[in-house]
């Protein structure tokens, strides 16, 4: 749990009505509190917008503490951002509401379906998929086409599931030596895990149980306040309304070389595929008393690929952490790690305290011993991979800096199988996105006669070059160029179908907005339109030609004229 992180913000608000809510009018705080208590319901939408939680999932972004601090508030603290955040963060939050300038170069068939379902969800039970329009054109040879590769997908997707997974924990199977440093915390001795069990939880002696406490106690009284990173202000910011936590940086505590090792061997235990890994210690987090921190992801950084936390005591009650709906406590020798994008939290503790190491996993140079497992899931996606049917896009499962060379995860293994089909050019990508739909029923008095469905998808290439045009040229509506963005190969492609194992994990949300366009108060009229804009890395597979010929598998961030 970086401290360059910011926070998952919910931003949406919903307001609802049905017939039988319609009130009188009531007085400004009235009505303000009735409006809070609306609940959804099938047939009558509201507004619903989220902002974009952080564009630093698509950017390298960190922020770190300086020595000098400004004090905006009481509740408060920023600190001056160091430069390991760069503008570009903030330039991309921009570059993406002018993302409808770049050409599209495909639709995602996954999302209409999606998209399908939510809308048949408010009509009548005979809708049907076929009945959603769309301005997409295909040639019945690209009809043909969509509808084979779908049947794989569907098949890849089955084994992504019983495979591949945000999280794992578990605890040590011996004790650790730790030595903390840090002034007036100092330790060196065993961490022992748990050796009795009342079914999950951890049995302790009485003595056992005082000594953690204290031990816990001491650490958080004497070790430095957590800030978190705020990406859209470019600051490292204190504030206990979104982070209380306390922590003892790398530089005042140190492991042994054998838990590092013990560290790595976990990581290619339990996440596919196996590979090269270096584990670095990080920090040790502390919570006490109503310490939490709000929903975030850790800070994309080169070669990362993952986050470890190890306990060193918990006897805190109430909250704790929280990893892909999942509680996980940090008693001595309990182990978490998960992916550096899965969101993740520390629900406020009600009393006690608790303490973790956090180590990063990065990838090295080299591979890792393959598994029975892993080399027959390898086998099996080579071959659905081999009856793929280019062009086709595939919406990758993992959140990545812009510029990333080589992928993670299943995610190599797709770009691997794909690269290996013949006469094809493989490139990864960051896209974006765009679902715009239109549905329901303009009927005064049925709100489900005539209901009517329209959905249209847009992916567009937003590399750098393309967020460096977007800037470069003027126009709320002019279209950019793909030559202009040093990606002349992109010119003519279009109607590319991209596809997702899982549209949750693959998507990032930049933006959602749903909007009525009719409601007659006290009728039954009801239509709505849905605007959203989802930001990802694409894997892109074209049949090969001249212009697409070079740079197979690159990265398009790492070809020239995109820096």
């Amino acid at each position: 749990m970086s401290e360059s992180t910011e926070p998952i913000q919910d931003t949406r608000t919903w307001s609802r009505r049905k017939r039988s809510e319609v009130q009188p009018p009531q007085s400004p705080e009235a009505a303000s509190e009735t409006e809070a208590q609306i609940r959804r319901s099938k047939r009558l939408r509201g507004r619903a917008e989220q902002t974009a939680e952080t564009s630093g999932n698509a950017e390298g972004n960190t922020s770190s503490a300086t020595d000098n601090v400004n004090v905006k508030a009481p509740d408060e603290v920023t600190y001056p951002v160091t430069e390991e955040i760069p503008q570009v963060a903030l330039k991309i939050m921009r570059a993406i509401k002018k993302a409808h300038r770049i050409p599209s170069i495909g639709y995602s068939p996954t999302q209409l379906d999606e998209q399908a379902e939510h809308m048949m969800s408010y009509g009548p039970d005979d809708l049907s998929k076929d009945k959603v329009e769309t301005s997409l054109e295909l040639t019945e040879e690209e009809k043909t086409r969509e509808k084979h590769n779908t049947d794989i997908i569907t098949k890849l997707s089955d084994i992504y599931t019983a495979h591949v997974h945000n999280q794992a924990s578990g605890y040590l199977d011996k004790p650790f030596n730790l030595k903390v440093t840090m002034d007036k915390c100092g330790f060196n001795g065993p961490i022992s895990p748990p050796t009795r069990f009342d079914y999950d939880d951890p049995i302790f002696e009485q003595r056992e149980e005082k000594a953690i406490e204290s031990r816990l106690k001491k650490w958080y009284k004497n070790a430095s306040v957590s800030g978190y990173g705020d990406v859209r202000e470019q600051v490292t910011k204190v504030n206990e309304e979104v982070r209380n936590a306390r922590e003892i940086p790398v530089t005042h505590f140190s492991v042994e070389a054998e838990l590092l090792e013990r560290v790595a061997a976990l990581w290619d235990q339990n996440f596919y595929p196996n590979r090269s890994i270096r584990v670095e210690p990080y920090k040790i987090h502390l919570y006490g008393p109503d310490g939490h921190f709000d929903m975030h992801r850790d800070t994309p950084q080169k070669d990362l690929i993952g986050t470890f936390l190890l306990g060193l005591g918990d006897t805190s009650r109430g909250g704790g952490l929280e990893v892909d709906g999942e509680n996980m406590p940090a008693h001595g020798g309990h182990w978490c790690a998960f992916y550096p994008d899965v969101p993740h939290r520390v629900e406020r503790i009600w009393y006690g305290h608790r303490a973790v190491i956090a180590f990063k996993i990065f990838r090295t140079s080299g591979s890792g011993t393959e598994t029975e497992t892993t080399a027959r899931v390898r086998q099996e996606v080579t071959e659905l991979m081999s009856q793929m049917q280019a062009p086709f896009g595939i919406m990758l499962e993992r959140k990545y800096c812009m510029g990333t060379t080589e992928l993670s995860g299943f995610d190599a293994l797709l770009l691997q199988s794909a690269s290996a089909l013949p006469n094809v050019d493989v490139r990864h990508l960051p896209v974006v996105l765009t679902t715009h739909s239109e549905f329901g029923s303009q009927d005064r008095y049925d709100c489900y006669r005539d209901f009517e469905m329209r959905c249209d998808t847009d992916v567009a290439p937003f590399t750098r070059g393309h967020v460096e045009e977007l800037f470069n040229t003027d126009g709320e509506y002019s279209c950019i160029e793909h030559s202009k963005c040093g990606c002349p190969w992109l010119e003519g492609v279009k109607n590319v179908p991209f596809f997702s194992l899982e549209l949750p994990r693959t998507l990032y949300a930049c933006s959602e907005e749903e909007q009525e366009t009719c409601n007659y108060v006290g009728n039954e009229a009801q239509a709505w339109r849905e605007d959203s804009v989802y930001l990802s890395y694409g894997l892109l597979v074209l049949p090969k030609n001249d212009d697409t010929s070079k740079g197979n598998g690159k990265d398009l961030d790492d070809s020239d004229g995109t820096d």
